[in-house]
């Protein structure tokens, strides 16, 4: 577990870094509206922070805060400073995350697939394929998770069934993918997450595509016009075309060809030429 460093209270902004691969990145609007808070009644909650060798800090949890001091001006910070392992650390974040009542469908689905890659890096015996682990390999690392939910489910009131949906899928979305998503001008929805998650792997980009670009409401719209196969325009006329003409009485027949009796004599003069 990390230790807790008592004696750092409050850092300089300056000092303290931001990794490039954090999981969850900073919304610019819940920033403005963190910023109007800190301005209104104080921060709050102090800033996770991990102490790095030569006195060096990286931020752990509390990415908005953090962004919404810098937005205020504000020079430093409180801060709860912690000491250990690179993944002990970066578990705080995704648990302190996962506790959170506000946190997208989206992002929760990314956090719990980082949560469970955490507990197999801690438990390696337990990763798929090795020697006597992978009968363990459904229940160990799962298990572990299925736990987690259970308290996440208590701290934050979201219902067990939609967690247990999003532990599903977190694993397909990678970072293009999420930026992507994020993007999107709707909110993605566990519906979506799901939707991307049983499609074919082929299909998932383009449908992505047409969500973060506002084509379709919903992803699943989309993989079911990718589903489709593409009929040819001209097959597609002339069946109308040889439906109607079937359907049609001989009176409308007959007028039909007077109204379009010059365009149907050129054509047919193509077609005897064609043919001769």
């Amino acid at each position: 577990m990390p230790d807790l460093i008592a004696d750092i209270t409050v850092l300089p902004l300056d000092q303290i870094t931001i990794r490039d691969d954090r999981i969850r990145p900073a919304d610019p609007l819940a920033v403005e509206v963190i910023a109007e808070s800190i301005e209104r009644i104080g921060l709050l909650q102090p800033l996770t922070i991990r102490r790095l060798p030569k006195q060096r800090y990286e931020l752990v949890d509390g990415g908005h805060r953090y962004e919404a001091l810098r937005l205020l001006g504000r020079a430093e910070a409180e801060v709860r400073c912690y000491e250990g392992r690179a993944s002990e650390i970066r578990v705080v974040e995704i648990e302190a995350n996962l506790c959170r009542a506000d946190l997208s469908d989206l992002d929760r689905a990314i956090h719990l697939a980082a949560r469970r890659r955490e507990y197999i890096a801690e438990h390696p015996e337990t990763r798929q394929g090795l020697a006597g682990a992978s009968a363990r390999w459904n229940t160990d690392a799962n298990l572990h998770l299925v736990g987690f939910i259970n308290l996440m489910a208590e701290q934050t009131a979201l219902p067990k069934r939609k967690l247990y949906r999003l532990a599903e899928v977190g694993d397909l979305l990678d970072k293009v993918t999420a930026e992507r998503l994020r993007s999107a001008p709707r909110r993605v929805f566990v519906n979506d997450l799901l939707a991307l998650h049983n499609a074919e792997p082929e299909d998932r980009p383009a449908a992505v595509e047409a969500f973060a670009t506002g084509q379709v409401k919903k992803i699943a719209q989309a993989l079911t016009v990718a589903a489709k196969p593409q009929q040819d325009p001209v097959e597609a006329a002339l069946k109308t075309l040889r439906e109607a003409w079937s359907r049609a009485p001989q009176a409308a027949r007959r007028r039909f060809a007077e109204i379009q009796f010059e365009d149907l004599e050129d054509l047919l003069l193509d077609i005897r030429e064609d043919r001769a």
